[in-house]
């Protein structure tokens, strides 16, 4: 968010904007958004987890390149590790994949880090 905010004040507006143009998918899958997600005020675990599940389509083009496409690949990434997280029953292939998935994350949070991050002036949220 804060990599959004110090391109432009206007691209949080969109975010909001586009998070609320996702349709709700019933009453114990992903509910409606609230209006104003960019602040990430009063979010429960459940209300995250549907922020990452639809992150991907949301955060599409929002960035100039090369950081769009890093970011698409962090977000993948994560969204692909959450998925393995949320398994009830893991066998040793699922754990090896887990295993895989854990260092890919954390080399794409380091790269995202030192490559995206260090291009963006931030600063905190109010």
């Amino acid at each position: 968010m804060r990599i959004l905010q110090s391109l432009n004040e206007d691209l949080l507006i969109e975010l909001d904007q586009r998070y609320q143009e996702i349709p709700s998918f019933g009453r114990d899958t992903i509910c409606r958004f609230s209006a104003n997600s960019s602040e990430m005020k009063k979010m429960t675990a459940h209300d995250f987890e549907n922020l990452l599940q639809c992150s991907i389509v949301i955060f599409e083009g929002l960035l100039p390149e090369p950081h769009n496409q890093a970011v698409m690949k962090l977000l993948f990434t994560m969204a692909h590790w959450h998925a393995l997280a949320k398994l009830c029953m893991h066998n040793d292939l699922s754990l090896d994949v887990m295993d895989t998935v854990t260092v890919s994350l954390g080399k794409a949070l380091r790269t995202f880090r030192d490559t995206t991050c260090s291009v963006f002036h931030t600063k905190e949220l109010r």
